[in-house]
């Protein structure tokens, strides 16, 4: 009996958050408790040393007890010494990046519309949708948005200075949500569905910054937290109604603001290099979730093939999230069932 009190009081006490009260207490208070108060009134002299670390707590008990034959013996009563020791359960501590990758031609201004109208509530209502889904919500998540259109229009001519959109791509930081929602409102809400007229654009150009964001690593301090990363889950998300330009599409590298080789690659093994490079992105949780067609394979200016999409969704971690109207209008449901999809749950064992 006094081992099976011991057992279940360091059991219990190793499952306390690390905000409650100190678990020595708690765990020599919950020994008493599981004796009765006849077990309780036999102890005779009690010697408890029940310590904790980082990763586990012990207890350590002596009692002194009446032998009920003892006295024929000699021997009026008996020391019993009894050991238990349990890992305290920290659950992870987990923190969501989700890079926005949005096509912001004229053709998109039902998504822009939908990211204006989710940006305020947006961490709210993800982790919400996520509990439903039975998943924990995260500790903590940021975004970053990311809008695109054409470094080089199809409508060039080969002996033509044009320079594309201009920009081509406006680059937000990591807003920290909910601390910086307003800012990420205020980020978002100025932007407007202008530019392209034509079907390629530089979407492997925002996938390709969105790889080389300043993700969360493992053991970093998380926002307004105390422990360490002990999960992280980079997503990148992309939504538009095109194909993409290639990598390195000759109208692209025309442009003077292009990206150098150093920093975009001009093919695509090189981009898939750099998703698969786990000192670049995470490669245990990473996803790119996508919103549209992959398929679609609109042609270039000069009648070649722009298969950008076409090569992507090859990638490992590449998942559909639905067609770019039910991204549209169901933002953060496809959002969560996307992220939902790559997370294992955890389960009870015996």
């Amino acid at each position: 009996r006094v081992q099976a009190a011991a057992d279940s009081a360091v059991l219990a006490a190793a499952r306390l958050n690390d905000a409650d009260a100190n678990r020595p207490s708690i765990a020599r208070a919950y020994f008493e408790g599981q004796l009765s108060a006849n077990e309780r009134a036999l102890i005779q002299t009690s010697s408890f040393a029940i310590t904790e670390d980082n990763s586990k707590i012990a207890a350590d008990i002596s009692l002194t007890v009446p032998m009920k034959f003892g006295a024929m013996t000699g021997m009026s009563s008996q020391v019993v010494t009894v050991k238990a020791a349990a890992a305290i359960a920290r659950p992870d501590v987990r923190q969501l990046d989700i890079v926005m990758c949005i096509d912001a031609t004229g053709s998109m201004g039902g998504t822009i519309n939908a990211v204006k109208a989710n940006a305020l509530n947006f961490e709210a209502n993800l982790n919400a949708e996520l509990e439903r889904r039975s998943i924990s919500a995260f500790d903590a998540m940021r975004v970053r948005v990311i809008y695109y259109r054409d470094y080089g229009g199809n409508t060039w001519v080969p002996s033509g200075p044009g320079v594309g959109d201009n920009p081509p791509m406006r680059v937000s930081s990591f807003f920290n949500l909910p601390d910086q929602r307003t800012s990420f409102q205020a980020y978002v809400n100025p932007e407007r569905a202008t530019g392209g007229g034509d079907a390629p654009e530089s979407g492997l150009e925002c996938v390709n910054e969105a790889i080389g964001s300043p993700w969360a690593r493992v053991g970093d301090i998380p926002p307004g937290g105390t422990r360490p990363l002990t999960g992280i889950y980079p997503v990148i998300a992309v939504w538009t109604d095109v194909s993409a330009h290639d990598p390195g599409h000759p109208h692209s590298l025309r442009n003077p603001v292009y990206p150098d080789a150093a920093r975009m690659p001009r093919n695509h093994d090189g981009l898939r290099a750099k998703w698969d490079n786990p000192s670049l992105i995470d490669q245990n949780r990473k996803l790119l979730v996508f919103f549209g067609d992959p398929n679609n394979s609109a042609r270039n200016g000069d009648n070649t093939p722009a298969g950008g999409w076409l090569r992507v969704r090859t990638w490992p971690s590449f998942l559909v999230g639905g067609t770019l109207t039910q991204g549209n209008s169901q933002f953060v449901t496809r959002l969560a069932d996307a992220i939902a999809s790559r997370i294992t749950k955890p389960q009870l064992t015996q």
